[in-house]
């Protein structure tokens, strides 16, 4: 008899540390919330030259962990010139609940001498660790 309550003491002990174990991930409840990001630049509606450089200004935060920032640029309307638009894409790197951004050169070059002009529309999406996204930051800019 008391070999089978030795037994069932050593079961009950370890199917507590199984519970415990098990428990200890559901009180971290899923990430479901997208970051958030507030740009000062590009500015909408701003006008650039050939040669300048699009600059990005602004902040990023995420209730647990930024991922990263995807960038494009596409035309919308209104091209002029024999050139080929303007489209490229970028994503630049983002780390730990906030983080600013001031002065980041998009795309890694100024504005390419060789593009029409016209309006074209910058997009921004942001990601966190999870995947969770941010889209619709997007400004019509002219290039002249």
């Amino acid at each position: 008899m008391k070999k089978y309550i030795s037994k069932i003491g050593v079961l009950l002990v370890v199917l507590s540390g199984l519970l415990v174990v098990s428990c200890s991930d559901d009180d971290d409840p899923a990430d479901t919330s997208a970051p958030q990001a507030s740009f000062t630049a590009p500015a909408e509606a701003a006008v650039y030259q050939r040669g300048q450089s699009l600059i990005c200004d602004a902040v990023f935060e995420d209730d647990r962990e930024l991922s990263q920032l995807h960038v494009s640029i596409a035309n919308v309307s209104g091209l002029k010139g024999w050139d080929t638009p303007w489209t490229a894409e970028e994503v630049i790197p983002l780390a730990g609940k906030r983080m600013e951004m001031s002065g980041q050169q998009l795309f890694g070059e100024a504005i390419p001498m060789e593009i029409m002009s016209g309006e074209y529309e910058v997009t921004f999406t942001v990601e966190d660790k999870t995947g969770n996204k941010s889209e619709g930051f997007v400004f019509a800019i002219v290039i002249n």
